[in-house]
């Protein structure tokens, strides 16, 4: 590694937008929203989901106060979608344990409102 500066442009640097981006699109996989990006399945790990969760949050702690306007809605609203459908997997998992799965049913994702007040807003698969 060189010894050199990084110069950010505009309002974020793209090293912390990266390591969050990269961090989130594992937890997405693992959460089993989206397919594994090397083997193209639907491969869920709720255990794994939860520790790259726990590094972002861990990171967003870590963080506090040194960061853009810009990076720190990028960790908010990362972090707080993850939680919300980490809790929607775990509900389903205990549910799964209680009722048959349905089949060729695509995951649900949760998308959080923002502001204005809105509920939650819920994508179900067809």
């Amino acid at each position: 590694m060189s010894d050199e500066k990084f110069e950010m442009s505009g309002e974020a640097d793209y090293r912390f937008l990266s390591l969050v981006m990269s961090l989130a699109t594992a937890a997405w996989s693992q959460l089993g929203k989206v397919p594994n990006p090397a083997t193209q399945k639907i491969e869920k790990d709720v255990d794994q989901a939860r520790m790259s969760i726990e590094f972002l949050r861990m990171i967003q702690e870590k963080t506090e106060g040194n960061l853009s306007a810009k990076e720190q809605e990028l960790i908010d609203n990362t972090v707080a979608d993850l939680e919300l459908n980490f809790a929607d997997e775990v509900r389903k998992g205990d549910a799964a344990s209680a009722e048959p799965a349905s089949v060729n049913k695509g995951p649900d994702i949760i998308i959080p409102s923002g502001t204005g007040g809105k509920a939650p807003e819920i994508i179900k698969p067809n």
